[in-house]
């Protein structure tokens, strides 16, 4: 998708609507009170358990909480960030994420309720697939008919491409819970939803922190520079996030297997050093592919962004195993120290190294944030061992016996 508008797009507004894109992702969480994090610790026990009312009733609750609840969040923060942003790009049609954000935080609700009913591909593929699909489509569909597309157009793509894919989900979901009259738990749900968010929604905003402070500092001609190399870096979020499917349902087991749990991490850390390399390798064409307007430039900024991503197994099931197992305000904890930490050197680092200088910064950040998660998880006891998180564990002669 981001690919297409690179080229359907002028540089400073496409720089505008990465700004926007950035900002929308980071809403998505809050606007959904939590139920994107939380739906698979609750919703989960209940399928196994087939307590097909109450997950009728939790689908009502999440999809009520997600328009409503999600509008009047989306009004407030866009109402505040009008006012202080310095560019007056950033100001235009900022309305329309009055309805992207909450059909955006349904659509991630309903594919972590697919993900909860053991439909997993159905959930990966409406949760990462279809949105990027449908948009890219119709984008290319208007910039042939009427030319290079405005971000007024672009807003009306996604809010067309969100509503597709919702009904789609909607229509997955019907045929596997029983038609059962539903029954609420509602208040145990918004509190552990909530519970999430606090650490959640801290994630979200510093995995799009970057982009926004660039645009803040720098204005949304470097954004344009800048946030090629974050999007190519950002495909690995397609491994992590498969990895991260197998490891959670290992981790809500009452018996948690650790040999189990190690043998699937040691895959993951394999197969994350192979596609960081692989991305490496293929920075320049992906680049270009992207009009990169400073190729070297952002050469160095996606290899700084590749170097950070060398660790996302051990943050992924660090953080898995805080907010499933444990307490998932330690994630929140962790990720205001690292976040404090993050912001503070790249304002300095800015100031004297530019874009390179945040992109150090949040590399810093992401390994800081991920080491503190994995010794919270070892001291804790929330697992036996660090060798369970490197995949080096192995069960002794006793065990095997």
């Amino acid at each position: 998708m981001t690919l297409l508008l690179a080229r359907f797009m002028g540089a400073e507004h496409f720089g505008t609507f990465a700004a926007l894109l950035a900002l929308c992702e980071v809403l998505l969480l809050p606007a959904s009170m939590g139920f994107v994090s939380s739906l698979m610790r609750i919703a989960h026990p209940l399928y196994e358990s087939q307590q097909h009312a109450l997950l009728q009733g939790l689908k009502r609750v999440y999809f009520a909480v997600a328009l409503s609840f999600g509008i009047i969040f989306v009004a407030v923060v866009l109402f505040g960030y009008a006012l202080f942003s310095p560019h007056a790009l950033a100001n235009e049609h900022l309305e329309y994420l009055l309805f992207i954000v909450p059909l955006g935080a349904l659509m991630q609700c309903q594919a972590s309720f697919l993900i909860a009913l053991d439909a997993k591909r159905r959930g990966l593929l409406t949760q990462q697939s279809l949105f990027e699909i449908f948009t890219a489509a119709s984008c290319a569909y208007l910039y042939f008919q009427h030319g290079p597309l405005q971000l007024e157009m672009v807003c009306q793509a996604l809010i067309a491409s969100i509503s597709i894919v919702v009904i789609l989900q909607f229509v997955l979901i019907f045929p596997l819970l029983e038609k059962d009259k539903p029954a609420y738990q509602t208040a145990h749900w918004c509190k552990s939803s909530l519970r999430l968010l606090a650490s959640g929604a801290g994630v979200a905003l510093v995995a799009k922190l970057d982009v926004l402070l660039v645009h803040h500092w720098l204005g949304p001609k470097a954004v344009s520079v800048f946030y090629p190399a974050v999007v190519i870096a950002g495909l690995m979020a397609i491994l992590s996030n498969a990895f991260g499917l197998v490891l959670k349902p290992m981790l809500l087991k009452k018996q948690i297997d650790s040999f189990e749990i190690a043998r699937v991490m040691r895959l993951f850390w394999v197969c994350n050093l192979v596609f960081v390399l692989v991305l490496a390798v293929a920075a320049y064409p992906l680049l270009a592919l992207y009009q990169e307007p400073e190729m070297e430039s952002g050469h160095t900024l996606l290899l700084i962004l590749l170097l950070a991503q060398l660790i996302t197994p051990l943050r992924i099931c660090a953080s898995s195993v805080i907010n499933l197992i444990g307490e998932p305000l330690y994630n929140l904890w962790v990720l205001l120290f690292a976040t404090a930490v993050t912001v503070l050197l790249a304002w300095y680092c800015q100031a004297q190294f530019g874009l390179l200088g945040i992109a150090w910064a949040f590399c810093f950040g992401f390994v800081l944030g991920a080491v503190l998660r994995a010794w919270l998880v070892i001291k804790l006891g929330y697992l036996d061992s660090i060798e369970h998180l490197f995949g080096l564990f192995k069960p002794s002669i006793k065990a095997q016996l």
